[in-house]
């Protein structure tokens, strides 16, 4: 370019004679301005780009963020692995391989699969599952016989004809609740030895002050904390009965069993808790709390401690206790698990950083963390970028979830044998993938972030190999936190510290009876009735949902829930 400019200088030179020179300068000059404000445009063109690059990766933070706000609020709770339903990958990436579920070959279908375990035809599904077929209803439904003939049960013409037989037609009928006042005649006896009248000692009641038995305030409190009921529904359902029961009242009376009837069964239900467990899961969420004087609400957490022994065969009756605090600081999870010796599994909140710790209240506990919340991580960055090795790295944590799908319910020895052998060299294959592509993504995106927290927590992800005991990650109590959601979403929000510790009481008790399979509202009866007659604290032990009488069972099939990986917020 510098070579054709001087050349054309010369030309103009040459030609014009002595005022080529003249005119060459000129040429020059111009052109050594137009070759400065292009140096100048293209320093501010390299300033526009990087803002640009600034702005663009700022958008992208943005659009991640509503993405995930959209999530939260319109998207599926659980997490969705890309590769479902798609042909399975080798362990070299190298191409699909058999699909799962489909043998390599047909002839194989009845033999040992690549674990030596045998494969057996699943079972044939209920002919009523997808609504068709005849229904059955469960054996322990009253059965009511209805004649539906004629009154002389004689043939409807007049003929005389007399019944033959019948067709037989079932339907579920329902009888809706009816309210009723019960005037109790106590009669008064005059007698004779004694020279006096004597009374009939009336039956006991939680609260003699009051009109209301002990059947309605079970009644209100499982409407409330079994079937997310608030309080001003009820006032309606009652209101459309006849009956002119205030919201305040509903409350008032609930606050008063939960404190002052059923706090002692609350204490029996941590006291088991803290003692006798082996493995607990734990977790929070927030749940408004009404501030006076303000005119809004501020926040207040209710943690979940939860027991279930039944992914590894254990014999502990399932508890959920339900905590409700002003705050979740780290010093109120210790308050909470002080003196605890057992595995408590968490999510990575920095919380639970110290449990296990030597020195503190809580230095008897292990805590291993939580696979689902790692791998929502990569699922967000999937989700959101196509990221293939986020991709790779949900296939391998699938993986995983398959092979717990095949010690469900085995004893804690088996498990963990299981686990050393074919879930061990999975994680190795976990590891050393993320130690491989760690460097090749910028430091701030979400795969580089996704990355650092399963290289971070590894140590504590990888505990459950050893001890069959732990598992994959803390979706059992992420479920307990299903009604107290519902319940918050339709009550809005907490009224006091009162009505907190209420809500913590009154659910724990509702859904450890619901985990042991007892009817809630006959339960809450019976136990306000064996309080309200002065049973002896040291036999409270019998009004523990896991103790009741048989005739508080629900009568249903016993079913081991079967984790998916998905996690519920």
């Amino acid at each position: 370019m510098d070579e054709t400019i001087e050349r054309l200088l010369a030309d103009i030179a040459a030609l014009v004679g002595p005022e080529g020179s003249h005119l060459a300068e000129r040429v020059e000059v111009l052109l050594k301005e137009m070759q400065s404000e292009t140096a100048a445009l293209r320093a501010e063109l390299n300033k526009a780009k990087a803002a640009k690059r600034i702005k663009d990766a700022k958008i992208r933070e943005l659009e991640g963020q509503v993405a995930d706000l959209k999530k939260m609020v319109f998207g599926a709770n659980s997490d969705r692995n890309p590769d479902k339903g798609q042909p399975k990958m080798d362990q070299n990436n190298n191409g699909p391989s058999t699909p799962e579920g489909t043998p390599e070959d047909p002839s194989q279908n009845h033999r040992n699969n690549s674990h030596g375990e045998s494969t057996l035809p699943k079972p044939a599904a209920p002919r009523n599952r997808n609504g068709r077929g005849k229904r059955e209803f469960s054996t322990h439904l009253e059965r009511r016989e209805i004649y539906m003939g004629t009154p002389n049960r004689k043939c409807p013409c007049g003929c005389g004809g007399g019944i033959r037989g019948y067709d037989i037609n079932e339907t579920l009928e329902v009888i809706p609740a009816r309210h009723f006042v019960a005037v109790r005649q106590y009669p008064r006896y005059r007698c004779r030895v004694k020279n006096k009248v004597i009374s009939t000692p009336f039956i006991p009641r939680v609260f003699p002050q009051t009109t209301m038995s002990n059947g309605v305030l079970a009644s209100a409190v499982t409407m409330r904390f079994g079937w997310q009921l608030p309080w001003y529904r009820q006032e309606n359902i009652h209101k459309a009965n006849g009956v002119d029961l205030k919201r305040s009242t509903l409350m008032k009376w609930s606050n008063r069993v939960a404190t002052q009837a059923l706090l002692p069964v609350y204490e029996l239900l941590k006291s088991e808790l803290q003692q006798n467990s082996a493995r607990l899961l734990m977790d929070e969420t927030t749940v408004p709390m009404l501030a006076p004087g303000k005119g809004k609400t501020s926040t207040s957490y209710l943690f979940a401690i939860h027991r279930d022994d039944r992914s590894f065969g254990g014999n502990q009756p399932p508890i959920v206790l339900y905590c409700p605090s002003r705050t979740r600081a780290m010093y109120k999870i210790h308050e909470l698990l002080n003196g605890v010796t057992a595995i408590v599994q968490t999510d990575a909140y920095a919380g639970y950083g110290q449990l296990g710790r030597e020195g503190t209240g809580v230095e008897g506990i292990i805590s291993p963390k939580c696979w689902a919340h790692t791998r929502r991580h990569f699922t967000d960055e999937y989700e959101f970028n196509k990221t293939e090795d986020a991709r790779i790295v949900i296939r391998m944590i699938a993986e995983l979830y398959a092979e717990e799908d095949k010690i469900r319910g085995k004893p804690p020895t088996v498990r963990e044998a299981h686990r050393r052998k074919f879930s061990a060299p999975i994680l190795a294959r976990l590891k050393a993938f993320l130690d491989e592509c760690s460097g090749r993504h910028l430091s701030k995106n979400r795969m580089a972030k996704a990355i650092n927290y399963a290289q971070k927590h590894w140590p504590e992800l990888v505990l459950f190999v050893d001890d069959g005991r732990i598992d994959l990650d803390t979706n059992a109590v992420e479920r307990m936190f299903k009604p107290s959601i519902l319940l918050r979403k339709n009550a809005l929000f907490m009224g006091s510290d009162e009505g907190a510790e209420a809500w913590g009481i009154l659910s724990s008790i509702v859904e450890t009876c619901k985990l042991n399979g007892v009817n809630v509202e006959p339960y809450l009866n019976w136990v306000l009735d064996q309080i309200a007659a002065k049973l002896p604290r040291s036999d409270y032990d019998k009004l523990l949902p896991w103790n009741v009488p048989a005739r508080f069972k629900v009568e249903r099939k016993s079913v081991l829930l079967k984790s998916t990986g998905s996690m519920v917020t």
